[in-house]
């Protein structure tokens, strides 16, 4: 057998597993979605989301000890739709008489509303530098998840506004 016998064999044999590849990739979808069913994954998720319900956020804002500012939400509670975006304002005064650099520090209650709540716009991504005496209006904008826990009513979002170290 010659060396082009060899390599055409050797072609049709990586085209064959090529397409073995394909159709396993091709029928890997329903496959995993017959898995699913079989084991009950489905049906789980539908149980505990609905879409088009609503979510009661709070807006929650505290102030290290040692910082001479206040933080206040001009939004506290804000009704939000599954799929919908929230827009929530909050005023920044810095009370001294020196600039400070902060920085606010998110959390949420509870912890899975994490999930369900995508920041797209947040004064908590940077580090904020405050004027003396300066009152400053910043903003959070948030996607809510198509579908909601239909258990969760409410969540809060909360910031704690701590000094950074000046540099």
């Amino acid at each position: 057998m010659d060396l082009t016998q060899k390599n055409q064999r050797l072609a049709l044999r990586l085209m064959a597993v090529a397409m073995l590849m394909f159709g396993f990739g091709y029928a890997l979808s329903p496959l995993y979605s017959a898995f699913c069913k079989a084991i009950g994954l489905d049906r789980a998720q539908a149980a505990i989301t609905q879409p088009g319900a609503a979510l009661r956020l709070e807006f929650d804002s505290n102030v290290a000890a040692d910082l001479p500012m206040t933080m206040q939400a001009l939004d506290p509670v804000v009704m939000a739709k599954a799929g919908g975006v929230v827009k929530a304002r909050f005023v920044l005064q810095n009370e001294s008489d020196q600039v400070l650099q902060v920085r606010a520090v998110p959390s949420f209650a509870p912890v899975r509303a994490a999930g369900l709540l995508q920041k797209l716009e947040c004064f908590c991504f940077d580090q904020l530098q405050i004027a003396a005496k300066e009152r400053r209006e910043v903003t959070v904008v948030l996607l809510v998840a198509d579908q909601l826990p239909a258990e969760m009513g409410a969540a809060t979002l909360s910031y704690s506004l701590q000094k950074m170290a000046q540099p």
